[in-house]
């Protein structure tokens, strides 16, 4: 198992684009709290926090609420809002407000060896201030193997591709990538820490951007 998440690993990081950019250091923070409503019905709030320009200030915060379904033991429908608050060196702040509507489902395994699952999400976005609202697709697939105990390799891929222009300045086409390798370790049986780097690259009218991202997600479930 863990020569084949790492060859996944390898193959995913092989496929970030290469083009000369501008790098930078992040640190992300996540939490994540769910609990279920009902058999069938889970609320879920995550908050994120990121620190930019080699993770010396603060440039970005972000709330998420959402409500999903199970529509079956392996695929949940979810429907959620966005907050994002940017604080970019250079350039003016922004407040950003996204819906989005998600399916997330197993592509293969049964969770106990090596698993992969997909995550599509579709995010409707616009800003204090200006007009339009910008469609974007985002595609994840995730895979988790077994290491020593309960703890699990994990690798992640997500693309991000803009659907139209907008006068604000998205731009059709592929928007940004990440992608990741970490490890998934139970801490008890509800909360669950995942460090991990994260590569994401970021299409840009100048010079793209390249970020190298020291990332720790914590999640709890209720």
């Amino acid at each position: 198992m863990i020569r084949y998440i790492s060859m996944a690993a390898l193959a995913i990081l092989a496929t970030a684009p290469l083009h000369a950019a501008e790098e930078d250091t992040h640190l992300w923070g996540v939490v994540i709290v769910s609990a279920d409503v009902s058999k069938d019905v889970v609320i879920t709030m995550e908050g994120a926090a990121r620190l930019t320009d080699d993770a010396s200030r603060l440039g970005q915060t972000i709330l998420r609420p959402s409500i999903g379904y199970k529509l079956g033991k392996n695929t949940i429908a979810t429907v959620g809002y966005a907050y994002a608050a940017t604080d970019p060196v250079g350039p003016a702040s922004s407040d950003e407000h996204r819906l989005w509507q998600q399916l997330t489902f197993r592509v293969a395994g049964n969770g106990s060896g090596l698993t992969v699952t997909g995550r599509t999400r579709f995010e409707q976005r616009w800003f204090e201030g200006r007009d339009d609202m910008g469609w974007r697709l985002r595609q994840q697939l995730r895979a988790t193997a077994p290491l020593t105990g309960k703890t699990r390799a994990v690798v992640w891929s997500e693309a991000f591709l803009s659907l139209d222009d907008t006068s604000w300045g998205q731009r059709s086409g592929l928007d940004r990538w990440r992608n990741s390798v970490g490890l998934s370790v139970p801490v008890t049986k509800t909360v669950t820490i995942e460090p991990g780097y994260i590569n994401q690259w970021v299409s840009s009218r100048g010079l793209d951007r390249v970020h190298h991202i020291a990332n720790v997600s914590l999640s709890a479930r209720f």
